[in-house]
């Protein structure tokens, strides 16, 4: 039984997901600016989702693998690895969009609309090296409710593609136990700038 167990761990991990070396050589460092100046795009304004990976270290045997968010077939993922707790953790394929407001000063806090409702917006709190999306300085009022549980969710994104209009948030940091091991995970979301 035991050597069933094993042999069915190695056939997913071969079969159901690609490994890589997550090294530092995978991303470029072009970063997103509050405005368009140079070689950057502002992050103020609209995102589609397009793609998107899920990394994942294991802790105990220093293996790195990720998987696709998304695929020809499947257009529905979740930031959390065992399943959405949060609105803002489900992520659909060309549907999803992420809206950016920013402070009028720094630090301090402009809104985060996910999908359109912006009658609901979260807090996109910034200084100036840090973003953060974080429960709206007005929660339990004016009809804005706590979204999160009172958590954040720190993120970070690079330019791919200027012309495109194309970059990658990473977002999500966390820990979970994974087929026994302990694991820490996180993503890559490729999103458009459609506006």
């Amino acid at each position: 039984m035991k050597y069933l167990f094993y042999l069915l761990l190695v056939s997913l991990s071969i079969f159901s997901c690609q490994k890589d070396n997550l090294s530092e050589n995978n991303v470029t460092n072009t970063e997103i600016s509050a405005d368009n100046t140079n070689d950057t795009i502002s992050i103020q304004g609209t995102f589609l989702l397009i793609s998107g990976k899920m990394y994942i270290h294991n802790l105990e045997t220093n293996e790195k693998i990720y998987y696709n968010h998304f695929d020809n077939i499947k257009l529905k993922s979740s930031l959390n690895y065992e399943g959405s707790n949060y609105d803002i953790e489900k992520l659909e394929k060309n549907k999803t969009t992420w809206q950016f407001t920013l402070p009028n000063y720094l630090p301090g806090y402009g809104e985060f609309i996910l999908n359109g409702d912006k009658n609901n917006p979260y807090g996109f709190y910034m200084t100036k090296s840090n973003w953060t999306i974080v429960e709206h300085p007005l929660s339990n009022t004016n009809n804005i409710t706590v979204k999160m549980g009172g958590s954040s969710k720190p993120l970070s994104a690079y330019l791919i593609d200027k012309n495109e209009r194309t970059l990658m948030f990473i977002i999500h940091e966390d820990y979970a136990n994974i087929n026994g091991y302990n694991c820490t995970y996180i993503s890559e979301l490729k999103f458009k700038k459609i506006n």
